[in-house]
């Protein structure tokens, strides 16, 4: 299979979800990314900085309480004469990153039923779905291996939900989780001052 991958801005985004079909997300294969040390999928600062140097600024299209960055993408491809398209948000969402497909279909489309959940269908069965995201987890690695090495630029980012704190600062990227609101607030509080004194 050809698949092209395509960066949305957040309007072609939402245009596109209006007419689709949600796709259950298969949490298991989340789990054994996150447990993966070889590759880049569980850290925040590493996936945001590779994702924002190849397609741009995030997108806003995540609740700002729960989450951080969204990078919104169209999946094209071909099985025989037809043609198909999925919408694929890639997202951070408390404390992890998901990858949410929905199949596009017609607006007049008077047979499909909007608004629930679906397992994949027949023309992008789950198996080609983990495929296409472990390939794009493994490219990201790759390009971050080469991405790294030049990147001296501090930033952070915050989970307000989940009290986590994530960015680049003294030559490092960083993650960190609070376990109360009040240590959240000042790290919070100590990075912004460094951001202003950087932007003087």
């Amino acid at each position: 299979m050809t698949y092209k991958i395509i960066r949305l801005n957040d309007e072609q985004f939402y245009l596109l979800r209006k007419n689709s079909l949600s796709l259950f997300e298969n949490y298991g294969h989340i789990m054994s990314l996150s447990r993966d040390d070889s590759i880049i999928y569980s850290s925040f600062p590493k996936m945001y900085v590779t994702l924002k140097h190849i397609f741009g600024e995030s997108g806003s299209y995540y609740d700002d309480y729960k989450g951080s960055f969204s990078f919104p993408f169209l999946i094209y491809f071909k099985k025989g004469e037809e043609e198909f398209g999925y919408a694929m948000n890639i997202y951070n969402v408390r404390s992890v990153i998901e990858f949410n497909m929905a199949k596009l279909i017609h607006a007049d489309d008077k047979t499909a039923t909007r608004g629930i959940l679906n397992h994949p269908f027949d023309e992008f069965p789950e198996s080609e779905i983990t495929y296409v995201i472990n390939f794009l987890v493994g490219y990201l690695t790759g390009y971050f291996r080469m991405l790294v090495k030049g990147y001296n630029e501090f930033f952070f980012h915050s989970v307000q939900s989940n009290l986590i704190v994530y960015g680049y600062k003294d030559g490092k990227f960083f993650q960190n989780h609070y376990n109360s609101e009040k240590k959240f607030d000042k790290v919070i509080q100590e990075l912004r001052t460094i951001e202003l004194s950087k932007n003087r």
